[in-house]
């Protein structure tokens, strides 16, 4: 039998801006975050089986492929919902780079309540589709909206803002990863005096200033993992020579971008780290993201 299959694109995020504006009782932290989608993608394939277990395959042999992955977590989700006991299909391709800060697993969940929802015929509206993503992560929410966004709460309140105007993203993965709990539990060891200007940025994306909003990138995390990870200014301080008009750790890291005006500075700096041996991506925004191919 000829199984219904959907395939999509998992769309990778940077944070402009990441700012901790609190604490919950339950020790989750507040996020006032600038979270853009760019143009680096994972291709999740997703499709009905025989039988009643998800099963989720990849292309990297180190990616979990049961409940950690947060992809069978979200088909677990759907499927639950909709009373169901289905034999499902995952395919991941993974491009973006994990243990990065570029929410490449939240991607990927969110890929598969798309597909799924749009396998069996729409049954679940935007709201329930964001509530499950919730329930999978933090990120999620935001990778089923994409664009450019302000995201408040846990990451799930999200306001749409005016698009990053037109650019060209570097980013740069070190070899090394950060994961994201120590990154927040060493913000919690900080003093932390300094916080991104959001509301500075949001009226820059308003005024469509580039080199405005550049020069205001900042991320509260960065500044309490940089004294374990040297690499991070040095990779930031490559692309600033290279002629970025700003460069900032995404989300938790270790994942560096910087934004560039002029492709071939780009291609530049691209070609540094290639030398370096270090994974780099040229990437642009993207503001409105579609759900398949």
């Amino acid at each position: 039998m000829n199984y219904p299959k959907k395939s999509i694109r998992a769309y990778a995020k940077i944070n402009l801006s990441l700012d901790i504006a609190g604490r919950r009782d339950d020790g989750y932290h507040l996020l006032k975050s600038i979270m853009q989608s760019v143009s680096l993608y994972d291709k999740v394939t997703v499709e009905k089986t025989d039988g009643d277990s998800i099963e989720v395959s990849t292309n990297l042999s180190y990616l979990a492929t049961d409940r950690r992955n947060i992809a069978y977590l979200a088909a677990e989700y759907f499927l639950s919902e909709l009373n169901k006991k289905d034999g499902i299909k995952i395919d991941i391709e993974k491009n973006i780079p994990m243990g990065a800060g570029l929410a490449g697993g939240s991607a990927d969940a969110a890929a598969t309540l798309f597909a799924l929802n749009g396998i069996y015929g729409s049954p679940l509206g935007k709201e329930k589709l964001l509530e499950i993503g919730l329930r999978c992560g933090a990120d999620v929410p935001f990778c089923m909206t994409g664009g450019t966004c302000l995201a408040e709460g846990l990451g799930e309140i999200l306001t749409p803002l005016s698009p990053l105007p037109d650019c060209h993203i570097l980013i740069v993965k070190p070899k090394m990863s950060i994961n994201t709990k120590s990154a927040f539990a060493d913000y919690d060891k900080t003093v932390s005096t300094m916080h991104p200007k959001t509301d500075e940025i949001i009226k820059c994306l308003d005024s469509g200033n580039l080199h405005e909003i550049s020069v205001r990138l900042y991320n509260v995390l960065e500044n309490a993992v940089a004294p374990y990870y040297k690499e991070l200014n040095k990779y930031k301080g490559i692309m600033l020579e290279c002629g970025a008009l700003g460069s900032v750790m995404t989300g938790s890291g270790s994942a560096v971008f910087g934004i560039f005006t002029d492709s071939e500075k780009a291609e530049k700096a691209k070609k540094k780290f290639s030398r370096m041996k270090i994974a780099s991506f040229l990437t642009v925004p993207v503001n409105d993201i579609i759900a398949g191919e």
